[in-house]
């Protein structure tokens, strides 16, 4: 979907699959920074990294852009886009390190399955959110890795690991890949970005079941009607309502 204030005229997905310590962190990091230079440098301002948290906001090369260009999300922060069907990001990039993480969600304890995870993608895409995931093979669920415009396969030798990576990025149309639609890139000197990113910081899966669901939303609308009675209260001199107000007011039994 165009939009003149989005940097991505058109939203993609990326995925990046490999085994352990191959630098698939360190590569999501790199792209995020190219990403973070190019946007600014187009007039972007409002151009923000979203993150599950394993970022390190301390790294200079994250400062000079503000403090403001780093945000973390959570589980939560993808039960209430989907339930509310209104999202805080906007015009950015989205990068989930071990997706696992998340994807665990999915298929556990809270039942939504599959939806819960798509429906969310579908809505982030369409305000100028590209997403770009990294995860273990036998960890990404292959409905996942169809969601995909791309999928990223990364190698590197032993000699070369936290500092060059080879990627072959895999064109897709519903199918893993196509003969002729695989391109290589090499990516050299990622040792500048070590400190660009928290490793001791563990991502750990967490599973909201039903009852947490229902807890958040009555959050949500105990919030919504502190927050209409309040404003109607500030300005008055008697700080009283009936049950009978309240309810005509909130829309709430």
């Amino acid at each position: 979907m165009y939009h003149k204030n989005y940097f991505y005229k058109d939203a993609t997905m990326l995925g990046v699959i490999g085994s352990r310590g191959l630098g698939k962190t360190l590569l999501l990091t790199a792209i995020a920074h190219e990403e973070l230079v190019d946007a600014t440098n187009s007039g972007y301002q409002d151009f923000k990294i979203y993150h599950n948290g394993f970022l390190n906001p301390k790294w200079k090369g994250w400062k000079e852009f503000g403090p403001d260009r780093l945000v973390e999300f959570t589980l939560e922060d993808i039960i209430n886009t989907v339930d509310t069907e209104h999202s805080t990001m906007e015009n950015g990039l989205v990068l989930i390190d071990e997706i696992a993480s998340i994807q665990d969600n999915r298929y556990g304890a809270m039942g939504y399955g599959n939806v819960l995870f798509s429906h969310w993608v579908i809505m982030i895409r369409k305000i100028g959110l590209s997403i770009i995931w990294a995860g273990q093979n036998e960890e990404v669920d292959r409905r996942l890795k169809l969601q995909c415009d791309l999928v990223g396969w990364p190698t590197s030798s032993r000699k070369d690991r936290g500092k060059n990576l080879g990627v072959t990025w895999v064109y897709q149309s519903n199918t893993y890949s196509h003969e002729g639609n695989k391109r290589h890139f090499y990516y050299s000197g990622l040792d500048k970005f070590w400190s660009a990113y928290d490793t001791s910081r563990i991502i750990k899966s967490r599973n909201i079941n039903k009852h947490e669901i229902n807890l958040l939303e009555s959050n949500r609308v105990e919030e919504k009607i502190y927050d209409t009675i309040f404003t109607h209260l500030k300005d008055k001199k008697e700080k009283k309502l009936s049950a009978m107000e309240i309810k005509k007011m909130t829309d709430v039994d």
